[in-house]
């Protein structure tokens, strides 16, 4: 039998604990975005301005893509200790931060083809 264990070669692969406070500043920031959102949009209609109309819906885009980091926050954490992920959720945040990126690109390609 063997003398020697595995356990020097072994540690855990936490990067949920490291990014807490990313996590709660994003929402913070989503929070502030949201509002001001909806303040240019309200603005926009009841004095019609056209300007302030489309930079509400512009935020509303930053909304989403910073609710897909939110979300990949949550998930990360959320499975931080699943042994499925043999090398820990830390690529959840790449991963949400590429489906961002496709989302945004996908939309502003579409924005292209809209009517006057």
């Amino acid at each position: 039998m063997h003398i020697h264990t595995m356990s020097q070669w072994q540690h855990v692969h936490h990067f949920t604990q490291e990014n807490s406070q990313g996590e709660r500043r994003t929402r913070i920031v989503i929070g502030l975005t949201l509002t001001m959102m909806v303040l240019e949009i309200a603005a926009g209609i009841a004095f019609g301005s056209m300007a302030l109309l489309a930079d509400g819906w512009h935020m509303a885009t930053h909304v989403a893509a910073l609710s897909i980091t939110a979300v990949a926050y949550w998930y990360a954490r959320r499975h931080a200790d699943d042994p499925r992920y043999s090398f820990g959720t830390g690529k959840v945040g790449v991963l949400g931060g590429f489906a961002s990126a496709v989302a945004l690109a996908a939309l502003s390609r579409g924005s292209v083809f809209l009517p006057m």
